[in-house]
C-alpha cells in the first residue's frame, strides 16, 4: 500500500504518480504513450472508509517527468480542493485513465477501454 499524507484543509502537496510502463502494452514499448494520452479522460477518486465516495471522477494532470531517464516517464497529478481535505481520515483513491482509441498511426494499434491506477498497491490518503 502506498500511503500520502495532507493535512486537513490543505491544498498541497499535489497527489503524484508515475506511470510505470511494464512492458504490457506495445504503445508504451514503442514510446507513443503521449499520443494515446492525448484522446483520454484521466481522473482520480477517493473513498472514505464507509465506502462512500468523497471525490468522483475529478479531472487530473499528466506531464512528462523531469527526471532523466532511458525512457520517458509519465506523472498523473491530482490538484486537491479544500473540500477534499476537510475531514480527518483515512480514504483509498484511485487513478482511472479512460483510452477512447480513436488515433491510428503508423500500424500502432492505441488501446480502447478503461486502465485503473495503481494496479500493484492500493493509494490510501492519511489526512491529518
Amino acid at each position: 500500500m502506498q500511503y500520502f499524507y495532507i493535512n486537513q484543509n490543505s491544498e498541497l502537496p499535489y497527489l503524484r504518480m508515475e506511470l510505470v510502463n511494464d512492458g504490457k502494452y506495445e504503445f508504451l514499448k514503442s514510446g507513443k504513450f503521449f499520443n494515446a494520452i492525448q484522446n483520454a479522460d484521466v481522473s482520480f477518486s477517493m473513498r472514505d472508509e464507509n465506502d462512500v465516495l468523497k471525490i468522483s471522477n475529478a479531472t487530473c494532470g499528466i506531464f512528462l517527468s523531469e527526471e532523466e531517464g532511458c525512457s520517458p516517464r509519465y506523472i498523473i497529478e491530482y490538484r486537491w480542493k479544500k473540500r477534499d481535505t476537510s475531514k480527518k481520515g483515512k480514504f483509498s483513491g484511485q487513478f482511472k485513465i479512460d483510452f477512447k482509441g480513436d488515433i491510428y498511426e503508423e500500424g500502432t494499434t492505441y488501446p480502447d477501454g478503461v486502465l485503473i491506477m495503481p494496479i500493484y498497491e492500493d493509494v490510501c490518503v492519511m489526512v491529518k
